[in-house]
């Protein structure tokens, strides 16, 4: 039977390249963002509908659904990899790790500031003017508030946006536990043997020397289009580089409303926040 744990947290916050370090393990198998995660949320969802279920006790019914939901987890990753250990990412484990309790869960976090930053940098990138809010305006013509609310004030119908996942989170940190590992994008950069320590040390996985001078991307491509209609690709660098604070677009004004909005997380993760 496989290990299994999981990789949720935040959108530019260093999950992919942590995944594809790890990789380099032959006895960790990682993936990109694991298609297994919405077939587990509908069979949830879908199972609460059913008559059959609801004629059930009520605790039987939940047995059985989640014997069945890590069952076939099981399954799929049998059927994906021979490695013993896993590490399935996804932001939506964030809400549904409780259903594995032998398993662990990482997240990783970033400064929200520098989130956004990032998402800035992929639109004047790829030139883009495709993405719309609520009101039709493309992401490309909007004003700082505008972008603002695009960003954590609303869940776009796109996807998932930083509203949803900063939801996921504050779950995460008010249920946090033994088997809840918060990861900073900042540490991971700047420190990352102290890092990957600290994860080997969390899922219990003997230590493996790994060549950060030469990481390739061994998961599967993923596509920046968490925001964006584009699809560029999520491409790994073979070196850990720290773009955070080298240019910024956004104003002092726009970062001072994101870190007083969302004092929770900053006084949680970045006590001392600067500009």
């Amino acid at each position: 039977m496989k290990k299994i744990h999981f990789c949720a947290g935040l959108p530019r916050s260093g999950s992919t390249v942590l995944m594809n370090i790890l990789q380099q393990n032959p006895q960790i198998f990682t993936t990109g963002t694991c298609a297994l995660t919405p077939v587990v949320s509908d069979l949830i969802i879908k199972s609460r509908f059913n008559e059959s279920f609801q004629a059930m006790n009520t605790e039987d019914a939940d047995n059985a659904v989640y014997g069945m939901v890590q069952g076939a987890t099981q399954g799929w990753f049998e059927g994906l990899t021979s490695k013993p250990v896993v590490i399935s990412k996804n932001r939506g484990w964030a809400k549904l790790h409780h259903l594995y309790p032998n398993s662990k869960i990482i997240v990783t976090v970033r400064d929200l500031r520098d989130i956004v930053e990032s998402f800035d940098k992929i639109n004047l990138r790829i030139k883009s003017l495709h993405t719309f809010g609520d009101d039709g305006k493309s992401y490309g013509c909007m004003c700082e508030d505008e972008k603002y609310h695009y960003h954590f004030q609303t869940s776009n119908s796109l996807s998932d946006s930083l509203y949803t996942d900063m939801n996921r989170l504050m779950h995460l940190w008010l249920n946090t536990s033994d088997k809840v590992r918060f990861i900073r994008y900042e540490d991971l950069v700047s420190n990352p043997d102290e890092v990957l320590k600290e994860v080997y040390d969390f899922i219990g996985v003997e230590w493996f020397n790994h060549d950060l001078n030469n990481i390739q991307q061994s998961t599967i491509f993923e596509h920046d289009n968490a925001y964006f209609r584009e699809k560029t690709s999520h491409v790994v660098k073979p070196q850990l580089v720290n773009n955070s604070k080298s240019t910024r677009n956004l104003s002092q004004k726009f970062h001072n409303k994101v870190v007083s909005e969302h004092k929770w997380f900053y006084d949680g993760f970045y006590p001392n926040p600067q500009y």
